[in-house]
């Protein structure tokens, strides 16, 4: 129901807590349900003022569904985990004001879904891979909350995407910032045994002053490249002595303002490679994906790496050269990836093209389905999971795939599906109805509240014992036809005056008007 105008002007009046004298000198006839709704959502701490007569199921509901902290005033007696994982579903914060015995896996998966911290507030049984893994996903810098039993190299690498940036080279000198680089990285939150390659690279991508806390012993060419290739600034922090020609190409490369950071006597040669790959060179090429793509389907690129096929003046190429290429056309579009020979597909070329194209999985052989070529792989289409092999589905890999596309449920094993990997899956559905395919076991109050929140007509596929008015009204709420699943129990008296101003003010989501329910 709408507010009057008089309750409007009052409300424009009220923004703080301390403003909660003015509602003493309220006339009590305008201090109704819905605008107290309406003062809440304008500050959460005004909960507290609510006449507790007031602080029913529905009220709590509504409050805490656009304001999380609201959770703080409801009575304890009001605190189920439907209501919970509504307002951590809000703002991750609200965890603190969970009850332990309502910290369920739902519940703490909402929760560092929306702030990786809150995962010091998760108790240690429940702290599980899916949860730990969704934290750092979030913010990397929860790893130090991380069970050392549960930090993995995946989970690492996770963490390392997903940290915090110290310090960016690039507004140094020019834009007038001295900024120094603090002494410390998530990096070093990684256990020595754990600091392997490809999460040392995966914290250079990330933040290019990483390179500070890599292992000194790892510290060679090859890997220097390696990491200027995915982040061409990190070039200000190698040691002249090791700014070969290589490693500075692959940082220009990557990041042109790098060439600050190359060696008078590089700057000749970095430049020499800049106009050989961009083709204004007399041996440069150029990348004409139709072209490649007919020429490989034929037959007439299948001698060593295609010599003929990639140069563009007919100029052989090196090997090197040859390898760069592929690497270009794959970065270009991973689908490509089905026209190479199998000589060609290298397990660095493999990942590079599903990192481009998630479904491009389906082309790589199976010895090159590495546990990092099938993370990246869903982690760029979600739906890449059904060409993973089930040796590597785990469970961390399972709740990245439905994070990204939560209809990639459908391809994760039996005795993955636990009640945080479904919601996950619940949350990122991006059509049909998910909840028809669950178990009944898994059909729990928080995970049919999240189902009707998202799809309204779920209701239909909720159990009759979940069905309570607070649910009911949520899946109204989003979508008008859910009306036709709630139980003839519910509709009396105030509840089917409610759900009636719902459809009738046209808030059912896809709302199709009184007509829908039968006078």
């Amino acid at each position: 129901m709408a507010l009057s105008k008089e309750q409007e002007k009052w409300l424009k009046e009220i923004n703080y807590v301390s403003d909660k004298e003015k509602l003493k000198k309220m006339p009590k006839e305008l201090l109704t349900e819905e605008f107290w709704l309406e003062v809440v959502w304008k500050n959460d701490w005004m909960m507290q003022s609510v006449p507790e007569a007031l602080k029913t199921e529905v009220f709590c509901l509504a409050a805490v569904q656009k304001r999380g902290l609201a959770l703080a005033s409801v009575p304890e007696a009001l605190k189920t985990e439907s209501l919970c994982l509504t307002a951590v579903q809000q703002i991750g914060n609200a965890m603190q004001y969970v009850p332990e015995a309502l910290k369920t896996e739902a519940v703490c998966l909402a929760a560092v879904r929306q702030d990786g911290y809150e995962l010091r507030l998760v108790p240690e049984a429940l702290k599980t891979e899916a949860i730990c893994f969704a934290a750092v996903q979030k913010t990397g810098d929860a790893l130090e909350y991380v069970p050392e039993g549960l930090k993995t190299e995946a989970l690492c690498i996770e963490a390392m995407r997903h940290s915090r940036v110290s310090f960016h080279p690039i507004y140094r000198g020019g834009m007038g910032m001295q900024a120094q680089p603090p002494d410390t990285h998530p990096l070093q939150l990684v256990p020595e045994e754990l600091r392997t390659e490809a999460v040392c690279l995966a914290a250079v991508q990330n933040d290019s002053g990483a390179l500070r806390f890599v292992p000194e012993a790892m510290k060679t060419e090859a890997f220097y490249i390696a990491a200027m290739q995915r982040n061409g600034s990190a070039l200000s922090f190698v040691p002249d002595a090791l700014k070969t020609e290589a490693v500075c190409i692959a940082a220009v490369k990557q990041f042109s303002p790098a060439m600050q950071y190359v060696p008078k006597d590089k700057i000749g040669a970095v430049k020499a490679a800049q106009d050989f790959t961009s083709g204004s060179g007399g041996s440069g090429y150029g990348i004409n994906l139709i072209m490649i793509r007919s020429a490989i389907s034929s037959g007439s690129g299948t001698s060593g790496y295609g010599i003929e096929l990639i140069s563009g003046k007919g100029t052989a190429l090196s090997k090197e050269q040859a390898e760069e290429f592929l690497f270009e056309v794959v970065r270009k579009d991973g689908s490509m990836l089905q026209f190479f020979p199998e000589e060609w597909k290298t397990d660095a070329i493999c990942l590079a093209a599903v990192q481009r194209l998630g479904w491009a999985l389906q082309f790589v052989p199976e010895e090159w389905k590495t546990e990092a070529a099938c993370l990246a792989a869903v982690k760029q289409d979600g739906l890449a999971l059904q060409f993973v092999p089930e040796a590597l589905k785990t469970e961390a890999l399972c709740l990245i795939a439905v994070q990204q596309y939560g209809n990639a449920l459908q391809y994760v094993p039996e005795t993955l599906r636990t009640e945080a990997m479904c919601l996950t899956a619940l949350q990122e559905q991006r059509h049909g109805s998910l909840l028809k395919y669950f178990p009944e076991a898994l059909k729990t109050e928080a995970v049919c509240l999240t189902a009707v929140q998202k799809f309204g007509y779920s209701l239909q596929y909720v159990p009759e014992a979940f069905k309570t008015e607070a649910l009911c009204l949520a899946a109204v709420k989003q979508n008008a036809s859910a009306v036709h699943y709630i139980p003839k129990a519910l509709m009396t008296g105030d509840f089917e005056a409610m759900i009636r101003s719902v459809i009738s003010s046209g808030s059912g989501g896809s709302g199709y008007g009184v007509g829908l329910i039968s006078k």
